[in-house]
């Protein structure tokens, strides 16, 4: 057999395998059914091997089936009818030895079996070794017995040679029946326009015309189309040349058995929808994390981390006598002696409110649903299986996300260099302020002019003092408002990553998790 077609049938096996595995409501049970039987005859048919090819000869009543398979064989095998149908069970034809292995899974009767070779043909027949030629019953058989039959072998051989004749070509429940529905194997079918003989040559062209039209209407476009009379023998040569073909490719059982795959994988495909989008790739998603921020108060904790910055820099930064009359003022975190920050921390976090939970159950519900909502009803309910489990631990799960995160910031080297100079320069100007009394009192007690250096001296240390105070000041001031926009919005980005998460873990991993099972299914299957 081709190896690629046994690759790719191996392929589409484990696919519906795969989706026979999914609980029973995401198929329908005939589907499942049809799948496994399929599963079943592939790991039969494989496991026969490539020695024999299963080719059968389908038709109506009065088609005279039985007759061409007598003229292909060169054998009187199968009961010709002459008033009425006599094909009530297959007749096997054999070309070489052995193939019992073969017609016992067909449940060809041994009494219907032949092989065809002896002593007296020679190599006669030898490009059809490796043929077990069947004769069906009539698929439209009055018979319900003969039909049930014919359906069962249909699906199993290898190639179907579908005998028709002039006045039944084109019969509706043919073609509605049988042939539409096996489109998927136009490519392992030849139709065999056969009685020519009945027909003048004009009759034969315009026959065959409208019956490729109406094979054409049924998808059926690579299907083979032959004239054959079992009377005056045309087309018989051409008939087992095919046949012969047939056996010299080995590929007919595997191409079969493709071609039913592909159509079961199609089928399943159909039952399962189209993949859609994961629920984090949609609009909503940045939305409903904006909300989740808002309900695990993120602006809030972002703001008071704002505000504890600049009164942290400040104390160390500020104009040492100004820093010093803040130090009673209130902690935005709401310290109190003796608490640690990590609890001031966690206490500066504001409680979701119900208000809030609703809106965000709402909010993810609504991304939830349109995520999925092309998707089979059986998935819907997984999804919201999946969110309804989620949302019991919406609170706890933002709270523990936004109180994990370390919103504590080590003082910046810069603070040091800004409180050194702070102290230098304010000391400089106490230095100046004193050296400037004491030059102005001497000066005023009349001990003698004091020289013009030390006033120089005074002065200039207070002014350095003065100034460089101030463009400290006014450096730091706008160093501290900087550090705390950096210091808040690092804060803002971590809080709202943590959020996230939740949204991710609580609500859209679980959904997503029932996506992807479907978009596996799927692709198995493609």
């Amino acid at each position: 057999m081709n190896s690629s077609a046994q690759t790719e049938i191996r392929r589409l096996a484990e696919g519906i395998r795969h989706s026979l595995s999914l609980s029973q409501d995401k198929l329908a049970g005939d589907v499942r059914a049809d799948a496994q039987n399929l599963l079943d005859r592939a790991e039969d048919r494989l496991g026969l091997g490539e020695d024999f090819t299963v080719v059968a000869f389908a038709g109506s009543t009065g088609s005279g089936k039985s007759s061409l398979f007598n003229a292909v064989a060169g054998l009187e095998i199968a009961r010709v009818g002459v008033r009425r149908p006599t094909t009530s069970r297959p007749t096997a034809c054999v070309w070489g030895e052995g193939g019992n292995d073969v017609l016992d899974w067909l449940r060809v009767p041994e009494r219907s079996r032949t092989w065809r070779e002896s002593a007296l043909d020679g190599d006669d027949q030898r490009r059809l070794h490796g043929l077990i030629l069947l004769d069906l019953p009539d698929h439209d058989s009055t018979a319900v017995e003969h039909r049930v039959e014919s359906d069962r072998l249909v699906g199993l051989v290898d190639v179907v040679f579908w005998v028709v004749d002039p006045q039944k070509y084109a019969d509706f429940s043919l073609h509605s029946d049988y042939l539409a529905k096996l489109a998927e194997n136009s490519s392992n079918m030849v139709v065999v326009l056969n009685q020519i003989d009945k027909l003048s040559p004009e009759e034969q062209n315009a026959a065959v015309d409208h019956l490729r039209h109406l094979l054409n209407e049924d998808g059926l476009s690579e299907t083979n189309v032959r004239v054959s009379s079992a009377v005056t023998r045309d087309g018989i040569p051409e008939l087992r040349s095919i046949l012969a073909d047939t056996v010299d490719s080995k590929d007919a059982a595997a191409e079969r058995l493709l071609a039913d795959m592909q159509a079961m994988a199609k089928r399943i495909r159909t039952e399962l929808g189209e993949p859609v989008a994961p629920p984090d790739e949609l609009p909503g998603a940045s939305r409903l994390v904006e909300t989740m921020s808002d309900a695990a108060g993120v602006e809030a904790v972002a703001q008071t981390v704002h505000d504890d910055y600049i009164r942290r820099a400040y104390r160390r930064t500020g104009y040492p006598v100004l820093a010093w009359m803040q130090r009673n003022a209130p902690d935005p975190l709401g310290a109190k002696h003796g608490q640690g920050r990590d609890e001031l921390v966690r206490a500066s976090v504001p409680a979701t409110t119900k208000a809030q939970n609703s809106h965000v159950r709402l909010m993810a519900h609504e991304l939830i649903s349109e995520s999925v909502a092309t998707m089979p009803q059986a998935w819907q309910n997984d999804a919201a299986e999946a969110e309804k489990t989620s949302t019991a631990e919406l609170s706890e799960n933002l709270d523990s996300a936004v109180t994990a995160v370390d919103i504590t910031r080590q003082s910046p080297g810069w603070w040091s260099v800004a409180n050194a100079l702070q102290i230098i320069f304010f000391v400089a100007t106490i230095v100046g302020i004193i050296g400037v009394i004491v030059s102005a009192l001497v000066a005023a007690l009349g001990s003698g002019p004091l020289p013009t250096w030390c006033w120089i001296l005074s002065i200039g240390i207070l002014v350095i003092g003065l100034i460089g105070s101030l463009v400290t000041s006014l450096m730091s001031k706008s160093a501290r408002s900087r550090g705390a926009k950096e210091a808040a919005a690092d804060v803002d980005g971590k809080l709202r990553d943590a959020v996230g998460q939740v949204a991710r873990s609580s609500y859209l991993d679980p959904v997503k998790r029932v996506i992807g099972e479907h978009r596996q299914a799927f692709e198995m299957l493609s």
